[in-house]
């Protein structure tokens, strides 16, 4: 069963609780706390749009791509309605070619941890530098092994008044840092079922995936916060630029 196929007709409606206007201002924060000036951006593995959207609201140009058809489609239901002058793209990270440069690039909501190999993160990494213009940024998130040793995504919501009932189970491997989750879903009549699977990339091998694709200035910080990762950190984000 794929990821992000069934619920994408939905997934606004699952988030409406997430404050994707607060995801947006952090990013605006890191990219002031390293004083970036970005015009152009791109939203690497971008879902539905909805980051896109606030920062397009700020004025930023955005363009973003997502693998899930899908999801895409429901990107671009929403931009036809409001007209913010975001363009979408089908396409896959790990062999990304769009023929453009952007001036900073973002990637929030563990989306790399969707490429469930050391390989495919690296090239997707390398594939984002390779649209970055001269000193480009980049700023992203991911889940670390001690979000899937916690169980985070052993979740569920049964209540009656739900607009969307859910019951997800994890399974995570730490051997190789790999998390299957079964995810349930029930909406009015409907019933239908997911299966996600997120690897956790070690902090070595995400930097070693930027040293690659040409970044520098590698600055890590425990998400949503200015503080340095702990032990205990469920998500990361990285802050880099193109090596000059």
């Amino acid at each position: 069963m794929a990821s992000f196929g069934p619920i994408a007709p939905h997934y606004d409606l699952l988030m409406s609780n997430v404050p994707y206007d607060m995801w947006a201002g952090y990013y605006r924060l890191l990219l002031a706390s390293h004083h970036l000036n970005p015009d152009t951006l791109l939203d690497v593995c971008c879902g539905t749009g909805s980051v896109a959207e606030f920062l397009a609201d700020d004025g930023y140009i955005v363009e973003g791509f997502d693998i899930s058809e899908a999801m895409i489609a429901e990107a671009r239901r929403k931009e036809e309605k409001a007209q913010r002058g975001i363009k979408y793209h089908v396409a896959d990270a790990t062999c990304l070619d769009l023929g453009k440069k952007f001036d900073s690039a973002y990637s929030f909501f563990d989306s790399l941890n969707y490429i469930t190999t050391l390989e495919g993160v690296t090239q997707a990494i390398i594939g984002v530098g390779r649209h970055l213009v001269e000193n480009g940024s980049f700023i992203f998130d991911v889940n670390t092994a001690y979000a899937f040793e916690e169980r985070m995504f052993d979740q569920k919501d049964m209540r009656k008044r739900a607009a969307i009932q859910y019951d997800w189970k994890g399974d995570y491997d730490p051997a190789n840092r790999i998390i299957r989750v079964d995810m349930k879903f029930w909406r009015d009549d409907e019933e239908f079922e997911e299966v996600h699977v997120q690897r956790a990339h070690s902090d070595e091998e995400i930097r070693e995936a930027l040293r690659l694709a040409g970044f520098a200035q590698v600055r890590a910080y425990d998400s949503y916060t200015m503080d340095p990762p702990n032990r205990k950190s469920d998500r990361v984000h990285y802050v880099v630029k193109m090596a000059d």
